[in-house]
Protein backbone atom coordinates (compact mmCIF):
# COMPACT_ATOMS: atom_id res chain seq x y z
CA UNK A 1 0.00 0.00 0.00
CA UNK A 2 2.42 2.38 0.86
CA UNK A 3 4.85 1.51 -2.86
CA UNK A 4 1.77 2.35 -4.38
CA UNK A 5 0.94 5.83 -2.52
CA UNK A 6 4.68 6.57 -3.22
CA UNK A 7 4.17 5.65 -6.73
CA UNK A 8 1.10 7.68 -7.44
CA UNK A 9 2.52 10.69 -5.48
CA UNK A 10 5.87 10.26 -7.59
CA UNK A 11 3.96 9.85 -10.70
CA UNK A 12 1.59 13.01 -10.01
CA UNK A 13 4.35 15.35 -9.13
CA UNK A 14 6.63 14.64 -12.12
CA UNK A 15 5.01 17.71 -13.71
CA UNK A 16 5.06 19.94 -10.93
CA UNK A 17 8.39 21.66 -12.21
CA UNK A 18 9.12 20.35 -15.41
CA UNK A 19 8.19 24.04 -17.09
CA UNK A 20 11.19 25.39 -14.67
CA UNK A 21 13.69 23.07 -15.68
CA UNK A 22 13.36 24.24 -19.40
CA UNK A 23 13.08 28.07 -18.59
CA UNK A 24 15.54 29.78 -17.52
CA UNK A 25 13.57 32.68 -14.71
CA UNK A 26 15.51 36.15 -14.73
CA UNK A 27 13.79 36.94 -11.03
CA UNK A 28 11.25 35.50 -8.96
CA UNK A 29 8.99 38.79 -10.36
CA UNK A 30 9.27 37.58 -13.33
CA UNK A 31 7.77 33.94 -12.14
CA UNK A 32 5.04 36.15 -10.76
CA UNK A 33 4.11 38.18 -13.54
CA UNK A 34 4.14 35.15 -15.61
CA UNK A 35 1.89 33.62 -13.16
CA UNK A 36 -0.03 35.65 -11.63
CA UNK A 37 -3.64 36.18 -13.28
CA UNK A 38 -3.42 31.93 -12.49
CA UNK A 39 -3.25 31.75 -8.99
CA UNK A 40 -5.37 34.49 -8.77
CA UNK A 41 -7.74 32.82 -10.39
CA UNK A 42 -7.77 29.74 -7.55
CA UNK A 43 -7.87 32.30 -4.92
CA UNK A 44 -4.46 33.17 -3.78
CA UNK A 45 -3.82 36.52 -2.00
CA UNK A 46 -0.66 38.38 -2.85
CA UNK A 47 1.40 36.72 0.08
CA UNK A 48 0.74 33.55 -0.84
CA UNK A 49 1.01 34.33 -4.77
CA UNK A 50 5.06 35.66 -3.88
CA UNK A 51 5.41 32.73 -1.18
CA UNK A 52 4.91 30.25 -4.03
CA UNK A 53 6.52 31.99 -6.70
CA UNK A 54 9.56 31.91 -4.39
CA UNK A 55 9.58 28.17 -3.70
CA UNK A 56 8.82 27.77 -7.63
CA UNK A 57 11.92 29.67 -8.26
CA UNK A 58 14.28 28.39 -5.97
CA UNK A 59 13.51 24.79 -7.31
CA UNK A 60 14.13 25.81 -10.53
CA UNK A 61 17.80 27.11 -9.14
CA UNK A 62 18.01 24.13 -6.72
CA UNK A 63 17.69 22.10 -10.22
CA UNK A 64 20.07 23.76 -12.34
CA UNK A 65 22.26 23.49 -9.60
CA UNK A 66 22.08 20.03 -9.28
CA UNK A 67 21.88 19.11 -13.09
CA UNK A 68 25.21 20.98 -13.59
CA UNK A 69 26.76 19.00 -11.24
CA UNK A 70 25.85 16.11 -13.54
CA UNK A 71 22.24 14.90 -11.71
CA UNK A 72 19.67 13.77 -14.45
CA UNK A 73 17.19 16.68 -14.53
CA UNK A 74 14.61 13.94 -13.67
CA UNK A 75 16.48 12.74 -11.14
CA UNK A 76 17.17 16.46 -9.49
CA UNK A 77 13.18 17.19 -9.93
CA UNK A 78 12.16 13.98 -7.90
CA UNK A 79 14.55 14.86 -5.41
CA UNK A 80 13.23 18.66 -5.06
CA UNK A 81 9.80 17.56 -5.49
CA UNK A 82 9.29 16.43 -1.53
CA UNK A 83 10.82 19.54 -0.32
CA UNK A 84 8.84 21.90 -2.92
CA UNK A 85 5.74 19.92 -1.17
CA UNK A 86 6.72 20.46 2.48
CA UNK A 87 7.58 24.33 1.15
CA UNK A 88 4.07 24.93 -0.25
CA UNK A 89 2.06 23.71 2.73
CA UNK A 90 4.21 25.70 4.96
CA UNK A 91 1.78 28.46 3.83
CA UNK A 92 -1.17 26.79 1.82
CA UNK A 93 -4.05 25.06 3.08
CA UNK A 94 -4.79 21.32 2.51
CA UNK A 95 -7.45 22.71 -0.28
CA UNK A 96 -5.22 25.66 -1.51
CA UNK A 97 -2.44 22.69 -2.06
CA UNK A 98 -5.10 20.49 -4.15
CA UNK A 99 -6.18 23.64 -6.06
CA UNK A 100 -2.56 24.55 -7.23
CA UNK A 101 -1.52 20.64 -8.29
CA UNK A 102 -4.58 20.81 -10.25
CA UNK A 103 -3.46 23.69 -11.98
CA UNK A 104 0.29 23.17 -11.83
CA UNK A 105 0.53 21.78 -15.90
CA UNK A 106 -0.79 25.30 -16.59
CA UNK A 107 2.31 26.97 -14.48
CA UNK A 108 4.71 29.02 -16.88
Amino acid sequence: MKRLILAILIFSSLNLFSQEISENYKSIDHVKALNYDLFEEIGFDKNKIKYVCRVIYSMQKKTQHMTSKGTSPIGAKEALDQEAKYQLQKVLSETEYKKFKSIQHKIK
